[in-house]
């Protein structure tokens, strides 16, 4: 064989190997996870719209009935304006544009928490339907899924307490010692401190969680903060140490409830007994009585995949 011939052989030897290779790279990449968008989902706008406490918890659902949208001012007890939860078909936004003059409760630095829902609320039992990869309830520690969020928070002139998660994981109607609200953190503009005083508040620890800050892997510094009660439910608040004011966090459930289950190492509260029934989203806002407070967020995705 002439010294071309076998150049040319060995070229085409070269380019098969190559595009074998890279056949097979491709057959052993894991397939795409499908992915559920909560929102959005369907394209019928729906519009929640409270202005005094007599429609407080007036509420709409989108799509195909897995989110409840609700506009939920529940310390407001004189106030004028309106906060407003809106689907467009394509996205969520929530507008706060109120002024108060009264609290129910003085002493909570939040005035309400314009939210979406999914799952069963146990506080008053309002209840979405709920799908795989997340069909609830679920044993809190089999919960294992990825949440996505795509979002941004216009804070303007509110102190907001937080943009955030709100997981309930009971152990069965209803609410009781034992049970818990478990909250993730991911924007405020409010200092932990003020938010989360001692000595109501104790500090849980100082942690790292696994999360997906626009697509790339982050191990994430988080403080918590826990309310244990005796004679109803406790809180445990989770909160990212840097706010993330817009873009996309997605988190495992199981990573969630990972750190969740060592900040509550020592206390009476067993998440093996407990299980997660619903998750809201949404902003814990506040601010001066009457003065005129205006803040929004906006939804853009919010999806669930195994």
């Amino acid at each position: 064989m002439g010294r071309k011939a076998l150049m040319i052989s060995l070229l085409a030897i070269i380019v098969i190997l190559v595009v074998a290779l890279v056949f097979m790279s491709e057959v052993r990449k894991p397939a795409p996870k499908p992915e559920v968008l909560l929102i959005p989902n369907g394209t019928t706008p729906v519009k929640a719209v409270s202005r005094s406490p007599n429609d407080m918890m007036v509420s709409y659902y989108i799509g195909d009935g897995y989110v409840m949208i609700t506009p939920y001012p529940w310390n407001m007890k004189a106030w004028s304006g309106e906060i407003v939860v809106e689907y467009n078909g394509s996205a969520l936004k929530a507008t706060v544009d109120a002024k108060y003059s009264q609290k129910f409760n003085p002493y909570a630095p939040v005035l309400g928490y314009p939210s979406a829902r999914y799952g069963c609320d146990p506080l008053f039992g309002a209840c979405t339907s709920t799908r795989p990869p997340l069909v609830l309830p679920v044993p809190a520690l089999n919960a294992d899924a990825l949440m996505t969020l795509e979002y941004a928070v216009e804070p303007g002139n509110c102190s907001v307490t937080d943009f955030s998660y709100d997981i309930w994981l009971t152990k069965g109607p209803g609410l009781g010692p034992g049970d818990l609200e478990l909250m993730l953190w991911m924007y405020y503009t409010t200092p932990l401190a003020q938010s989360a005083p001692s000595p109501y508040w104790a500090s849980a620890g100082s942690y790292k969680m696994p999360v997906y800050i626009n697509g790339t892997p982050v191990d994430m510094p988080v403080e918590a903060f826990l309310h244990v009660d005796s004679s109803s439910w406790s809180v445990l608040i989770l909160a990212f140490r840097e706010p993330i004011q817009r873009g996309s966090v997605a988190v495992s459930l199981k990573d969630l409830i990972g750190v969740a289950k060592m900040a509550l190492n020592g206390t009476s509260i067993d998440l093996g007994r407990l299980n997660l029934t619903s998750i809201d989203v949404g902003i814990e806002f506040d601010g001066p009585p009457n003065a005129e407070l205006t803040c929004s967020y906006y939804i853009y995705k919010w999806s669930l995949a195994r």
